[in-house]
């Protein structure tokens, strides 16, 4: 198991598509961290639940766990060394595990990097315009860990969604579309099923306190729900579907 995920992990550091993901996040970070940084008004910044939002710009990290989750599961499918995948670890149950496994270590690197570098502008920021530091010791705490567990359990999501649906194109569409549009359409008009959501459930995690959220333990036990099923439903699928 630990030789077939280190393999996994391997495919992941090999491919150009993962330094785009890595760049993207950088650039996305950077750019949304500066603008909300920069361009807000002083008096928008004062209180802890802005300095939240501007400091854990670095939860995008997020989204580019979940690409790379999901470029993990289908570009195998995409490309066709699925067959060998299977055919060198027969117990496709065992290879997903070990995807599952790579996802996870390769969204903590995610969360890592992008929640440093939002925290690191923001604070920047904030000081350089002369506002006062709000947020205490625990805020800052549960700020970093909710965004460094949630970066990792999107990638556990990615692949679970990739071993579902294999559409590379399709997974992707999928996890943006509800992402971006479904799930915040369903937390401005049904909050109380909205927040369940994976995204509302990362924003919960890390301390974020807008109405109708979870609290912290119950975002981040929703969003650990959301990777179960999906990988428990992408087993299920992988073990019974033929690989073409």
């Amino acid at each position: 198991m630990i030789a077939q995920t280190r393999a996994e992990l391997l495919k992941i550091r090999s491919t150009r598509t993962t330094i785009g993901l890595v760049l993207g996040m950088l650039a996305i970070v950077v750019l949304f961290a500066l603008l909300s940084g920069l361009l807000t008004k002083t008096h928008s910044l004062t209180s802890k639940e802005d300095q939240r939002g501007l400091l854990g710009v670095g939860s995008f990290a997020g989204v580019f766990s979940a690409l790379a989750g999901i470029m993990l599961v289908t570009s195998e499918y995409r490309y066709g060394t699925i067959r060998p995948t299977f055919l060198f670890t027969p117990r496709r149950s065992r290879v997903l595990a070990a995807k599952l496994g790579a996802g996870l270590l390769a969204g903590l690197g995610f969360g890592v990097v992008g929640g440093l570098l939002g925290f690191g502008i923001g604070y920047a920021a904030l000081s350089g315009r002369g506002v006062a530091f709000a947020l205490g010791g625990g805020d800052v705490a549960l700020l970093a860990l909710g965004t460094i567990a949630g970066g990792a359990i999107w990638g556990a999501i990615g692949v679970g969604l990739g071993a579902i649906v294999r559409n590379q194109v399709g997974s992707i569409i999928a996890l943006l579309a509800w992402g971006f549009v479904v799930e915040n359409l369903l937390f401005a008009f049904v909050s109380s099923v909205g927040r369940f959501g994976p995204v509302h459930a990362q924003d919960a995690l890390t301390g974020l306190t807008t109405k109708h959220l979870l609290p912290a333990a119950g975002g981040g036990a929703v969003l650990i729900a959301w990777a179960t099923a999906l990988a428990l439903a992408g087993t299920a699928l992988t073990a019974r579907r033929d690989v073409n």
